[in-house]
């Protein structure tokens, strides 16, 4: 607690908060969006303000359910990301010693050179330099998931299982799946070693293996209302199966970086560096070397998994990396190898400590006095780099002023976008409640990335994570961009506002469609043209009513009555039959209903979504429901209730 408040506190006190380049573009206006659902009430189960709608839930760095979460409703989002940083770090130190402890059998004073380590280390400070601010949340799990991992193979016992199944939940929720794919790796590798240890015994080390490796997937289960969600964002993501390979070797560890291990790296915000930090100080490395002086049953195992894990975080620059990505379950949903070096940390954790305890055990002062300066060393370089990277700044910055805001809110109302050039300034839209057409979102929607790419006369199948505005195009008119808005890179001054006469409303009526099944093809016409979207809507499939029929005359109109994230109704009237189209994001859980009744909902112009309308005035109601959030809260409420039920059998039999 010591460490964790003399870094973060005196931040708080200032009046500053803690920036980070992604709490800046993302993470601070999130929580402000999810922080004022909760205060009405609701799921935040749907963002309205980006990317022409996303599923906000299903996005798991969103961290919905993770309940530390829910305080950002008691304080700002600048307040709440530095306390809960200020939490984790806390938790990440007792979690170590706990691990090292209770898990590997060390002193109290080993255990203690190890958590300093693991709480101040250069990797984690590298993601608070880039407001990484569920990478901070996740962390400590990976050392509170190896202990309960070690206590559960001691002695497997009902109470340990369960509380193995809890910590891989809390790691899941807190929002990285990357983590939980880095903890498999790791939980797979131990419990082999586990079972493979001697042969005397080695069926029953196997059940035991087997019987955790189940809690493991009772966690997942207890998560299933974020998990299943989830698995279908997946389906819907442009990562899901990317093929793009340098895509998923950015942001590798470069060979001639290596001694950035042991010596103070190079931070630069435009070269991403924090990706392939992972420094741990001299001092350090020399408390891994005396973990040589001493036979432990777990040394060579962690010798393996830091030697592996750097290697893996060179990634293209080894040749079979790609191999593993492609075969390996998993391993090619995530890009930056450079990532792979925490797992070489908490190795170096436990490495060290188990040098710190090698020196003294010894139990003489020759031994023990070096110990204990090494670790002071160790602690003092890693504190220093923490320092130098930790930024700061001040909250006023974050936001536009009012007179903005309200100027803004009058000019695009109901019906209307604004298109941004910077990532904070999307995130501005986001947390006042303006909609904007770009997004900057990991699990992005192919379906917009793709329109997007057209659209700025790029390769439908790049992978992007941040969208800004194209320029000038039919597809930006299509999501209703009435505003294009922009400021120079300094603290968002010297605002520049355009207009755009050609911006479409929310809602219209057209009285032509065309269907073009390969995407191909449709994604080119979309995105070099000839088409025109207030005439002719492009559908992807047949509808079900009828096929399309173009009609003479005017095509009717439509209007926006009300609106809240996830629903909208519209007021629309046409004098022959013909399409509404809604110029929100096509999803699965989208439904529509005429006048009352159910209407199909069809993926229109590639992205957003239409329905057939017959001729008159018609009220109509879109809504947004996941489709597997009600499923996964039932199967994380039978999930918990096995322990419970099996506890009661055991209570009965005896």
């Amino acid at each position: 607690m010591l460490v964790s408040s003399v870094l973060i506190l005196p931040i708080l006190f200032s009046g500053k908060i803690l920036y980070g380049y992604d709490v800046v573009s993302i993470f601070h206006y999130q929580r402000e969006t999810i922080s004022q659902a909760f205060r009405e009430g609701r799921l935040p189960v749907w963002d309205p303000h980006v990317m022409a709608g996303f599923p906000l839930l299903a996005a798991v760095q969103g961290a919905v359910f993770y309940p530390p979460t829910w305080l950002c409703v008691f304080m700002s989002a600048g307040t709440f990301w530095m306390l809960s940083t200020w939490l984790h770090l806390i938790l990440a130190g007792v979690f170590a010693h706990r691990w090292l402890e209770r898990g590997l059998g060390l002193g109290v004073w080993s255990a203690l050179a190890g958590g300093l380590v693991f709480m101040t280390s250069g990797y984690l400070w590298a993601h608070v330099m880039a407001g990484h601010v569920n990478y901070i949340w996740a962390y400590p799990w990976i050392a509170a998931g190896l202990l309960r991992l070690e206590r559960f193979l001691a002695g497997p016992t009902l109470k340990r299982g369960v509380l193995l199944a809890v910590v891989l939940a809390m790691l899941f929720l807190a929002g990285v799946p990357q983590y939980v794919f880095f903890f498999g790796l790791l939980g797979a590798a131990r419990l082999g070693q586990f079972v493979l240890a001697s042969r005397e015994g080695r069926k029953e080390r196997a059940k035991v293996a087997g019987i955790a490796a189940a809690w493991l997937g009772g966690g997942l289960l207890l998560c299933a209302p974020q998990l299943f969600p989830t698995l279908e964002l997946v389906g819907q993501a442009q990562r899901g199966g990317t093929e793009d390979e340098a895509f998923l070797m950015s942001y590798a560890l470069k060979p001639g970086d290596l001694a950035e291990l042991v010596i103070p790296p190079r931070m630069y915000y435009h070269e991403y560096q924090w990706e392939t930090v992972g420094y741990i100080g001299s001092a350090t490395v020399l408390l891994v070397i005396a973990a040589f002086a001493r036979r432990h049953s777990q040394r060579h195992f962690w010798i393996v998994v830091a030697v592996a894990s750097v290697v893996l975080a060179l990634g293209p620059f080894v040749p079979f990396y790609l191999g593993f990505v492609k075969v390996v379950p998993g391993a090619g949903l995530f890009r930056g190898p450079g990532r792979y070096l925490l797992l070489f940390t908490v190795a170096a954790v436990a490495l060290a400590a188990l040098g710190f305890e090698s020196l003294w055990c010894r139990e003489r002062l020759r031994f023990r006095i070096p110990a204990v300066v090494v670790t002071l060393a160790a602690a003092w370089q890693l504190v220093t780099f923490a320092l130098g990277v930790m930024p700061a700044g001040d909250p006023a910055l974050l936001h536009w002023p009012t007179a903005t805001t309200e100027s803004f809110r009058t000019r695009l109302g109901l019906e209307h976008r604004i298109a941004t050039a910077k990532a904070d300034e999307i995130g501005m839209c986001q947390a006042t409640g303006l909609d904007n057409v770009g997004g900057y979102e990991p699990m992005m929607l192919r379906r917009y990335a793709e329109l997007m790419n057209v659209a700025s006369g790029a390769p439908f199948d790049r992978t992007i994570v941040i969208q800004a505005s194209v320029g000038p195009h039919p597809v930006v008119d299509m999501l209703g961009v009435a505003v294009w808005f922009h400021s120079d890179a300094k603290w968002n001054r010297n605002r520049i506002f355009q207009e755009n006469p050609g911006a479409l409303p929310r809602a219209w009526v057209v009285n032509n469609a065309v269907v073009i099944e390969s995407k191909e093809e449709r994604l080119k016409v979309l995105g070099k043209g000839p088409w025109d979207p207030r005439k002719t809507v492009i559908l992807e499939t047949y509808p079900e009513a009828a096929p399309p029929v173009a009609t003479e005359g005017s095509a009717g109109r439509a209007k926006v009555l009300s609106r809240v994230p996830g629903e909208y109704v519209l007021e629309a009237e046409n004098g022959a039959d013909a399409y509404l189209v809604l110029a929100e994001a096509y999803y699965p859980g989208w439904r529509a209903e005429v006048d009352g009744k159910p209407a199909e909902v069809l993926p229109a112009n590639h992205l957003i979504q239409a329905i057939r309308l017959p001729p008159g005035k018609h009220v109509v109601r879109f809504s947004y429901r996941s489709r597997f959030l009600g499923l996964g809260l039932g199967v994380a409420l039978l999930a918990a209730m096995v322990p419970v039920a099996i506890a009661l059998v055991r209570r009965r039999r005896r």
